[in-house]
């Protein structure tokens, strides 16, 4: 009762400061202009900072850019940028690409091409909405030299209007890092808490709570980190796979993140039932759920992360599929005795 009243208590403050603690501020001026240019002249209109596009036509594409150079000595160390605008679009109908649709995009350019595999899209639309503003934050990389913001039909039917767009230098508020601090800080002391409650009803057996212990860690670090070091992480296990597989191509990808979700969240399930063997099931699998939902909900407050049903729903079937095999374990199906 008492893990289920704190976890309640944290997750009710930990949506509130999400929603109404105000992430970032401006601390330079606006960078764009009225130096708009437009890819098909009789498809587009710009006027008053209000930008409009149509296309009938999915076989070409419609734009506006504006290219932005010297923009770097407006940049504090942090290097964010804020990317905003009202947005309406009408009837837009998508092409064959995922990508064809109507977009307001802020693409970072290193000097040689463009870096599509940075993040770029405030919003990618289709079918009919009234004005919404949008806004979205951008890390520019230390090797970008240039920018551009852009609104588009990519090779889709439809209209597409912009208005009050924006775009400022921002640094995350005093406010908000002490708010993060201390979320960050109670949701760890949560998960320990959660752990230690988890020792001494089943086995003693010191491996198994070592091992419990090793995907705990691995499983709160997996949580805490931004979202790039987790990008990088897993582009390199998976050129490793690919180096491995000897140009053997598989039927199917592999994402590497959600691979260790479910893993080591069925290591954890597994090992923590043989450390509550006298605890029943469904105590066990609580306590299995309440970290699920924690480190997802902890996610609110790290860089570039964000909670996902699917992340939690990958982490109680690894949790699951744990119990299954503790059950086993403790049925004397595999040969070692605790």
């Amino acid at each position: 009762m008492t893990k289920t009243i704190l976890f309640f208590l944290l997750a009710l403050a930990t949506l509130i400061c999400h929603t109404f603690v105000e992430r970032y501020e401006k601390n330079g001026p606006q960078m764009l202009t009225s130096d708009w240019k437009s890819s098909v002249s009789k498809d587009t209109k710009i006027s008053n900072n209000e930008l409009f596009l149509s296309s009938k036509n999915s076989g070409n594409s419609v734009q506006i850019r504006q290219d932005i150079i010297d923009f770097k000595p407006l940049l504090l160390p942090g290097n964010i940028l804020m990317l905003s605008a009202d947005m309406k679009y009408t009837d837009v109908i998508s092409g064959e690409k995922p990508w064809n649709r109507a977009r307001l995009l802020l693409v970072q350019n290193d000097g040689l091409k463009d870096r599509w595999d940075y993040f770029h899209a405030v919003g990618s639309f289709v079918g009919t909405q009234d004005w919404k503003g949008y806004n979205k934050i951008f890390n520019v990389e230390e090797d970008t030299k240039h920018i551009r913001v852009t609104a588009q039909l990519s090779r889709c039917t439809g209209s597409f209007r912009l208005k009050n767009l924006q775009l400022y230098p921002v640094q995350q508020t005093l406010a908000y890092t002490w708010v993060q601090r201390i979320i960050l800080f109670s949701w760890g002391l949560f998960a320990v808490v959660l752990l230690g409650s988890c020792f001494g009803n089943g086995t003693n057996l010191l491996i198994f709570k070592i091992l419990l212990m090793v995907s705990f860690i691995v499983i709160i670090s997996g949580t805490t980190m931004p979202q790039k070091v987790r990008n990088q992480i897993s582009q390199e296990v998976t050129n490793q796979i690919q180096k491995t597989s000897n140009g053997v191509q598989l039927g199917f990808s592999i994402d590497p993140a959600k691979l260790g979700h479910f893993v080591f969240f069925t290591l954890f399930g597994g090992l923590l039932f043989l450390l509550m063997g006298k605890d029943p099931i469904l105590g066990v699998a609580f306590n299995i759920v309440l970290l699920a939902a924690g480190t997802e909900l902890a996610q609110f407050f790290i860089d570039g992360r964000s909670p996902l049903f699917t992340d939690f729903f990958i982490d109680l079937a690894g949790g699951v599929c744990g119990l299954f095999l503790g059950q086993l374990a403790s049925a004397g199906y595999f040969n070692f005795h605790y």
